[in-house]
């Protein structure tokens, strides 16, 4: 059981490595002050996810709402675009036997119906 966790926590860090070194090729790191987050429990992973959809969410309406009548709708068309882009960047950092491709995929058919579903 140790042996299994270690080896879990050695694929996480080679893993993680490879995306650092990604996403330093656009220009991105890690902020200094980042903060240390709790995913210890479902809970919290469920909050974390809910509250980073909703920063997402945010910042597109914030950008989309400081655009001239006309232009709103094509900036928030790019944006999906943009965001289906990060979850396939972000999907292709693990081995093809996760199939995290597949959740994606999912997740954006969730996605486009989830505004019917709201009242």
């Amino acid at each position: 059981m140790c042996g299994d966790l270690d080896e879990q926590e050695r694929i996480d860090d080679e893993l993680f490595e490879r995306f650092i070194e990604l996403t330093q090729r656009f220009g991105v790191s890690a902020e200094a002050n980042g903060g240390r987050l709790q995913l210890d429990s479902e809970d919290a992973r469920r909050e974390y996810m809910e509250d980073l959809f909703k920063a997402g969410l945010t910042r597109c309406l914030n950008d989309a709402a400081g655009l001239p009548n006309g232009e709103r709708m094509d900036a928030i068309a790019g944006q999906a675009i943009v965001f289906a882009r990060l979850a396939g960047f972000l999907a292709a950092q693990f081995p093809p036997e996760a199939d995290l491709f597949r959740t994606v995929t999912a997740a954006v058919v969730d996605g486009h119906r989830e505004p019917s579903t709201i009242h």
